[in-house]
């Protein structure tokens, strides 16, 4: 037994040898910023925001879930860290009861790499590749829904938004916990965990051009930038390492639970904003930002 484990343990090494620093992706598909073209609509525009929260992350299927069979369909989603893996597979056309199955099929093994080298526990390469593997290797630009995955550039610790490029790579970055992860390294510049910036980025959602900004907080801390919200849900989830999965059936359902709560309230949003449309429309006015709040 103790031969086996330390033979194990050596062939781990061995592989981890083979990378021990990031990888500068500078290739024209690398993620990137490009301004936002506000989505606009003569209905009310629906912006779904999926903070950060590592294992917790599995509430904000449940939210989806929920939000699809009260047949409320967000029009856009924004994503920090675990919510931009998910942001990223809805935003590419899959549903809850897909979300789901992926969900309860996931295990650690098929999201981190660990490593014994390098500038963190996880290399991250096994994260993107299971987000383009699952999204058909399509580019952001590519997906269903209008999508952004929130990082936060380490020397600066600014804000950046990746909306065209690399799906897998710019979940990776948003994901990237600082000495968890391995910082990634784009067109020169690392980036690390939106959390760090951001962990419930809601104004993005606004300025994407959503009317209504239902946002999902797991983060057990809160977040500033949820209050900008017109709807804050905070699914009572349970508390793990961030990378333990073994609550991920609760969470999902915390998630619904925590969702179907606010339903009421989201309609009543979605009438009157729909109402103050018609009402600008009719009068010949261009409508305001923001009419939700």
């Amino acid at each position: 037994m103790a031969l086996r484990k330390w033979i194990s343990l050596a062939l781990v090494a061995a592989l981890s040898a083979c990378a021990t620093a990031p990888v500068n992706y500078t290739g024209e598909d690398a993620p990137r910023t490009v301004q936002f073209t506000p989505l606009k609509s003569q209905r009310p525009v629906i912006g779904l925001v999926l903070g950060a929260g590592g294992s917790r992350g599995f509430a904000h299927v449940g939210v989806i879930k929920a939000l699809e069979a009260a047949g409320i369909e967000p029009d856009l989603v924004v994503g920090a860290s675990s919510g931009a893996i998910v942001a990223s597979l809805y935003a590419g056309g899959h549903r809850s009861a897909a979300l789901e199955k992926i969900a309860l099929e996931v295990e650690d093994s098929d999201l981190f790499d660990f490593t014994l080298f390098g500038p963190g526990m996880i290399e991250g390469g096994r994260l993107q590749a299971f987000v383009n593997e699952t999204l058909g290797n399509r580019p952001i630009e590519a997906l269903g829904k209008p999508f952004a995955a929130i990082a936060a550039e380490r020397e600066s610790n600014r804000m950046k938004v990746f909306n065209r490029g690399n799906t897998g790579l710019a979940v990776r970055a948003s994901a990237s916990v600082p000495k968890m992860f391995w910082p990634v390294i784009i067109s020169g510049a690392e980036y690390v965990d939106g959390g760090m910036v951001s962990r419930v980025p809601a104004p993005v959602a606004r300025s994407m051009g959503a009317d209504i900004v239902i946002a999902v907080d797991v983060s057990w801390r809160g977040s500033a930038d949820a209050a900008l919200a017109d709807v804050v849900i905070r699914p009572p989830t349970i508390r793990a390492r961030m990378t333990d999965f073994n609550h991920k059936i609760e969470n999902m359902a915390a998630g619904e639970e925590a969702a179907r709560e606010v339903i009421p309230r989201i309609r009543e949003l979605i009438v009157a904003v729909a109402a103050e449309k018609t009402r600008l429309a009719n009068a010949g006015s261009i409508p305001v930002a923001a009419l939700a709040r």
